[in-house]
């Protein structure tokens, strides 16, 4: 687990909530995407991006209802909008498989978030423009020069 200056982590206590509220079983899922910038004060959380593992997947697809939401079959929303689900990162899995990225969490509020070194990498491979500005700020927060 990777340790942050804990004077910066400002909870943001609404996506804590939300998060805890889905009731998800630990080591089965990790919040990714925006999740750890809003903890950390980097930006704020749009929504919540989770990885899970297939088993979760399917459960949550057959028993809770999670609707599909793409064509791929590889992403499920909350009914009511509170989440995303994926099974993977499938750009990444060649690298890191999610008990790998489950394991190099940041824990937080009992919470996991994905590694944000894990996360600089997936956006760098991905490298779309809504990114480029998580990417500088990644970069800064890492190297110590990040302003709130």
């Amino acid at each position: 687990t990777i340790c942050y200056n804990q004077n910066i982590l400002m909870l943001s206590k609404d996506l804590i909530l939300k998060i805890k509220e889905l009731k998800l079983p630990k080591g089965e899922y990790i919040v990714s995407g925006s999740g750890i910038l809003d903890v950390l004060t980097i930006r704020k959380a749009n929504d919540i991006d989770l990885l899970v593992s297939p088993e979760l997947f399917e459960y949550l697809k057959d028993t809770c209802e999670w609707k599909e939401h793409n064509s791929y079959k590889t992403t499920i929303s909350h009914p009511e909008g509170k989440a995303e689900a994926k099974k993977c990162l499938d750009f990444m899995k060649e690298q890191y498989t999610l008990s790998d990225i489950i394991s190099s969490a940041f824990i937080y509020e009992d919470i996991p978030f994905i590694n944000l070194k894990i996360l600089l990498e997936a956006k760098k491979q991905l490298n779309r423009e809504k990114d480029q500005e998580d990417i500088k700020n990644i970069e800064n927060y890492l190297r110590g020069s990040f302003i709130i």
